[in-house]
């Protein structure tokens, strides 16, 4: 098939999670066979040349001006003679889809967040502001255009939409890049301590403070935190304040294909989220847990939320779960794997076996082609 996959406001190539989801997805259909084209920004770095990037024709580099960005996709879609459109969804898109419906061709629309309004959003307040509720009318345009839906949780999707128009598919890791055989990465890190690793953009619900002040609890661990974000500078003064120094490294940024290399540090690996930050998730937990996934594929046992799906992700054979926002219960829960190194190396094989079988980019592409052809074929 011909693809076009419309990620207009994503930067390809990018350390995002959203940048990364675009470029493992496209190379991942790519190398399945098909010709893949994308409309994303330009990134930085080395590209993928397994697909064909087409920068954004957004009028803004922002993505609430996602709109602008149809008569230069339509413009594509027309020349390219594509099979199929997917578009990655945004509240103030619907680009791909629109101009995919204009020319009869089908469209297939990946929900990351919510499609459903939760009450009190961002989207739902400016419709009452604006009166005539348009961003519901374009919701609701969208949905009666896309052909079929692809969601790691359907119950972000509206409830008027056909529930067979919807297939729900996990995202991944790359079982390749991440593995347990890769050297680590050069850091300051004793080598006789147990290393609990969090990894992460340091945003206020991903809940790295909370593993900070599980910390102070272990104090035999040495706790590596990987990544950049609007909550780090808060996490290292808590670390200071608590006394953290000299068993606690804040990396700060890291270029995504070394992430692997600091990954392989985990004895333990931790997503403390903290969903209850963010009114969106009355709906449900619907993040990519790309932290999780990368841990796993590295061979390291993870401890998480004991919320679905994560839930189904993480079982006892892989991990361990605890509740939200309770660093005592965190502590616990990474003290008593790291307590039976027995146990923790099974519960490693075991977290490498189940994201390869279950939850890699491949088996993401897999199911994505199926979901494609059927499509394509109605």
């Amino acid at each position: 098939m011909k693809l076009l996959y419309v990620a207009s406001d994503q930067r390809v190539p990018g350390r995002t999670g959203g940048s990364v989801h675009v470029t493992e997805v496209a190379s991942g259909l790519a190398a399945r066979g098909h010709e893949v084209h994308v409309v994303a920004l330009e990134g930085r770095g080395v590209g993928d040349e397994t697909f064909t990037l087409h920068p954004s024709p957004m009028a803004l580099e922002h993505r609430m001006f996602r709109w602008t960005a149809r008569r230069g996709v339509a413009r594509l879609l027309a020349r390219l003679e594509a099979d199929a459109v997917m578009e990655r969804y945004y509240n103030f898109g619907g680009e791909g889809v629109r101009a995919a419906h204009d020319l009869g061709i089908p469209v297939t629309l990946e929900v990351n967040s919510p499609l459903a309004e939760p009450s009190g959003s961002f989207k739902s307040k400016l419709d009452r502001l604006l009166v005539v509720r348009p961003m519901a009318k374009l919701r609701d345009e969208i949905c009666r255009k896309v052909s079929a839906f692809i969601t790691p949780l359907p119950s972000i999707i509206p409830e008027h939409v056909p529930r067979a128009k919807i297939h729900r598919v996990s995202w991944g890791a790359n079982v390749v890049t991440f593995h347990p055989g890769i050297a680590k990465k050069d850091l300051p890190i004793p080598n006789d301590r147990d290393v609990v690793v969090f990894s992460g953009s340091f945003r206020p619900w991903h809940g790295a403070d909370i593993l900070v002040r599980a910390a102070v609890k272990l104090p035999r661990a040495f706790f590596l935190f990987i990544g950049d974000g609007p909550a780090l500078s808060r996490c290292r003064a808590l670390a200071k304040e608590l006394g953290l120094e000299g068993r606690i490294l804040f990396t700060g940024a890291v270029p995504y294909e070394e992430v692997a290399s600091y990954l392989r540090w985990a004895d333990v690996g931790v997503a403390p989220y903290q969903p209850g930050r963010l009114g969106q998730m009355k709906l449900g937990f619907y993040w990519s847990p790309l932290k999780i996934f990368e841990y796993m594929a590295v061979g390291a046992p993870v401890v998480t939320l004991n919320v679905p799906p994560l839930a189904e992700i993480v079982r006892s054979t892989e991990g361990a779960l605890v509740p939200e926002g309770d660093p005592d219960a965190l502590a616990k829960a990474i003290g008593n794997l790291l307590g039976d190194e027995t146990d923790r190396q099974s519960m490693a094989r075991a977290a490498r076996d189940r994201v390869v079988e279950h939850y890699s980019w491949q088996k993401h592409c897999e199911a994505l082609e199926r979901i494609l052809t059927e499509t394509v074929a109605r």
